[in-house]
């Protein structure tokens, strides 16, 4: 039987083996698949957001018989759209705005009912909370109007107290009390011109666009109201 050499190298020397590589080499790349797995599903959920913000518009547009107006893309996102028109005689929107800037910008959806005329009531409508009580014992204006559910539901300023009272008729706050059991917190203002409903977030919720679209019609009963005010 013939035993084979063992196999020699230049200079009697054998190569050195490769190195390990070491399980740290590959964090970069870890870290990056990561970040772009994350960032895609941020952009696929916010994608379907905007559809479902504009399907929610869309409905609302056919429902009150007004126009949904389309902004262009940019990079591939879509500003929220808005829904215009006229109902009740009277021009409507429904539409987003934001507050603040950075960490405390906020997004709000409303609802505007347009005041004709130079009219100049202001009110402002908020729900009753832990806060608001503090403000009222401090010295906050909030305005009764001698309905026991209605005073403790909501917490009213004006410029016309007596006015805002008599203006905010029983059938108005049937309505305000039934959307704020079925979940309204935002907040109803009257002043520049328009009566406006808005709740913090976007349209892509249901329940918040059912909300809205049910608070239109108390905006126009309000805007009437502050039509006929002389100060």
């Amino acid at each position: 039987m013939k035993i084979l050499s063992p196999v020699r190298f230049r200079g009697n020397t054998f190569p050195h083996p490769p190195r390990a590589v070491r399980p740290e080499t590959f964090l970069p790349f870890v870290f990056l698949a990561v970040f772009l797995v994350i960032g895609g599903l941020a952009v696929v959920t916010s994608l379907k957001q905007q559809r479902k913000a504009r399907e929610q518009l869309a409905g609302l547009a056919r429902r009150f018989g007004l126009e949904l107006l389309r902004q262009k893309a940019k990079l591939g996102f879509e500003p929220p759209p808005t829904v215009a028109g006229r109902y009740r005689s009277r021009p409507v929107r429904f539409f987003n705005y934001t507050t603040g800037s950075g960490k405390s910008r906020t997004t709000w959806s409303a609802v505007t009912a347009a005041v004709g005329g130079a009219g100049g009531l202001t009110l402002e409508l908020f729900p009753e909370n832990f806060l608001t009580r503090i403000g009222t014992a401090l010295g906050m204006q909030d305005i009764r109007v001698g309905d026991p559910a209605f005073d403790q539901a909501f917490m009213i300023k004006s410029n016309d107290p007596a006015y805002a009272a008599a203006a905010l008729l029983p059938e108005i706050r049937a309505r305000l009390l039934a959307e704020r059991q079925r979940g309204a917190r935002g907040h109803l203002t009257i002043k520049n011109g328009e009566v406006r409903y808005a709740e913090m977030g976007e349209f892509d919720n249901e329940a918040r666009v059912t909300r809205l679209a049910e608070m239109l019609e108390p905006a126009c009963d309000l805007a009437e109201v502050a039509e006929v005010y002389t100060a």
